[in-house]
């Protein structure tokens, strides 16, 4: 995956500004009739708001995945509202997260995953970044915190479409919105000034209630 900081993007236009959004991830999920279809989450992983004590492993999470690093302004802001309530991390519990035996064990779950958003006008849910470690990514992970984001900004926000950049030569990423229903609207040329190709395609997804079921 490919997100840059704000500070090292040229701003996009209309309302696409902002911080950058790429991926790419595998899972199982697919989009029936525009909606998204989740299949079930193993339960090993536990989806958590973003913490004081998850922030290191946060910023691990985006060094090991980014190839730009966010300044400390970025992690600051996500601990302020509204960006918290729509920022979600994924952590993987060695044993299943609804056995006891995964709060007596020794082992800490592991941060794997997480979506960071951002609120931009004309109801606009933005995705500043959204990414999922290799070793994790069959498991459908990415589109149940995009999928619980969606459903929490739609409720307390009332936005109605989801919007992001994907980097120009990541197309493993672009065919990954592809399929949860995203549409290409646009190019930005430029748009990741450090990176070439420096290009970024613009995608969006209308919010239908398909995709605020089960959540």
């Amino acid at each position: 995956p490919f997100t840059s900081p704000d500070s090292t993007v040229s701003p996009g236009n209309g309302h696409l500004q902002g911080p950058t959004s790429d991926l790419v991830v595998t899972s199982q999920s697919a989009v029936v009739g525009g909606a998204f279809s989740l299949g079930p989450l193993v339960s090993n992983i536990e989806m958590v708001p973003l913490s004081e004590e998850l922030i290191p492993g946060f910023k691990r999470l985006n060094a090991l995945l980014l190839p730009i690093a966010y300044p400390q302004s970025f992690y600051a802001e996500t601990m302020t509202e509204p960006h918290h309530s729509i920022t979600l991390m994924a952590l993987w519990h060695h044993a299943p997260s609804n056995t006891e035996s995964s709060t007596t064990t020794m082992e800490k779950p592991r941060l794997i995953g997480a979506i960071r958003c951002r609120i931009l006008p004309s109801a606009n849910l933005y995705i500043s970044t959204i990414g999922v470690l290799s070793p994790y990514r069959s498991y459908g992970i990415a589109i149940h915190l995009l999928s619980k984001i969606i459903a929490k900004a739609s409720r307390e926000h009332g936005v109605k479409c989801v919007t992001a950049h994907v980097w120009e030569a990541n197309e493993e990423g672009l065919e990954w919105y592809k399929k949860r229903g995203f549409e290409i609207i646009g190019k930005e040329d430029g748009y990741y000034r450090k990176l070439k190709p420096s290009g970024a395609v613009q995608v969006r997804k209308w919010i239908r209630v398909g995709d605020l079921l089960g959540n």
